[in-house]
């Protein structure tokens, strides 16, 4: 490979965040576009499955590998433009999230999708896993501000997809066929995300400590009915505030019903304080932000507890909350076992974490899991994405709600666009398919 001994590289075994590990022959740091494009077409030359990698915060396997050339993107970390006329920030994928929202927040503007590992994930990856976060039930995941973007498809060429406008109608929308496509379709380089103004109106964040778990679907169904749109609405369990308190000495009140957080604008605050069931406090201030921490760090505490989980992710609409708690709780009665859970309860996303140790009785309850959000009319994954762990119960979803037609134009397109199936190859759709 001397044509590419200029560019940094390494070999050294990985894993992420959930555990699944990455050997790979060689490991590479781009610093540049010039420099993907080369060690892909070598990559494509030589029939070598390459892998890219942002920051190994996936919870599903997405970057597993064995025997792949892994593209780590950290040093292409360059935020390129914040055009403070059209709205955008233009940025490199090695950028992380944390370092993207000050950089816009200096200017004015901001970048609202805040998936729980903001601190540490990457623009690319976010993009790649189409991450959602605790502000999706008001701004909607982060797909919903990706405009354009750059990248170098698995044959070494480089295209352009979309345009940096709100408004653009030309052609086929190329640019969210890449948003959560998991690296397997293409290596993103850059990337145009839209930006807002700051907020100015003042938020509050309202804790409500519930007597039961049960009274979380009760809450929210409570607030869609009122119309109120809060910033975020979060839900942590009682053994979610236990494991907080235990790693993280977050000193947190203890309910057996577990924690709500909802951040509201000051003129909705007390038609949201009308419709709560509960023990309710205002908070504004350095305890709002602080709770904000606690909920990113939710899933560091509960890894703390033992050592290995699996992380559900499912979705069902708001008005079958109710009838997915019970589900869940009879599946914990059923395996003698209980669940972390932690959720973007505002727009319907459990993340329920499984900790049981016997890995058969495991995947048992996860594909139970994932088959209450199926039966519900919901899906078994609404940002954590598929990888390795989920390909089965996609491929279920996708026969149960869109038909087996589906898969098969999702595997052509994988099939096109990678005609040697060397991009992040034995996954996501490519794996998903063969469960058909």
């Amino acid at each position: 490979m001397e044509e590419l001994l200029d560019i940094e590289h390494s070999k050294e075994e990985r894993e992420d965040f959930a555990g699944y590990k990455i050997s790979p022959t060689m490991i590479f740091f781009p610093k540049n576009e010039s420099e993907v494009v080369r060690i892909v077409k070598y990559a494509y030359t030589h029939n070598i499955p390459i892998v890219p990698w942002g920051s190994g915060s996936s919870l599903t396997g997405a970057t597993a590998c064995k025997d792949c050339i892994l593209v780590d993107l950290s040093k292409m970390d360059k935020i390129l433009e914040i055009n403070d006329v059209d709205w955008y920030v233009r940025v490199q994928p090695g950028v992380k999230l944390i370092d993207l929202y000050e950089a816009v927040e200096s200017k004015g503007f901001f970048f609202p999708p805040d998936p729980a590992s903001f601190f540490l994930c990457t623009v690319g990856g976010a993009i790649s896993e189409g991450s959602g976060g605790m502000r999706g039930v008001k701004y909607g995941p982060l797909r919903e501000w990706v405009l354009s973007l750059r990248v170098v498809l698995p044959t070494g060429e480089v295209v352009k997809v979309g345009e940096p406008l709100r408004k653009n109608r030309a052609g086929y929308d190329l640019t969210h066929l890449f948003v959560g496509s998991e690296g397997t379709l293409g290596i993103i380089t850059e990337a145009w995300l839209r930006i807002i103004p700051k907020p100015r109106k003042k938020i509050y964040t309202v804790k409500v400590l519930l007597p039961d778990f049960s009274t979380v679907a009760e809450n929210i169904i409570g607030i869609r009915k009122a119309r109120i749109l809060p910033e975020f609405s979060e839900y942590i369990d009682a053994d979610v505030i236990r494991a907080l308190n235990r790693n993280l000495n977050a000193g947190l009140e203890e309910s057996e019903g577990g924690m709500l957080l909802i951040s509201i604008e000051e003129d909705q605050l007390q038609d949201l304080l009308k419709v709560l069931k509960g023990k309710v406090e205002v908070l504004e201030g350095d305890e709002a932000e602080r709770l904000y921490s606690l909920r990113s760090q939710a899933a560091i505490a509960v890894k703390a507890e033992t050592r290995t989980f699996y992380a559900e992710d499912i979705v069902v609409p708001i008005s079958k909350l109710p009838e997915a708690i019970s589900k869940l709780n009879e599946i914990a009665k059923k395996h003698n076992t209980k669940f972390y859970i932690i959720s973007h309860i505002g727009d319907g996303n459990l993340h329920p974490n499984i900790v049981v140790d016997d890995e058969k009785e495991k995947e048992e309850i996860f594909n139970e899991i994932a088959k209450v959000a199926i039966d519900l009319g919901g899906s078994v994954t609404g940002e954590h994405g598929v990888g390795i762990q989920k390909a089965k119960m996609m491929s279920e979803q996708i026969k149960s709600h869109n038909g087996e037609r589906v898969l098969d134009l999702m595997i052509g397109i994988k099939k096109m666009l990678d005609p040697k199936n060397i991009m992040n190859p034995d996954k996501y759709v490519e794996l998903a398919y063969k469960f058909k």
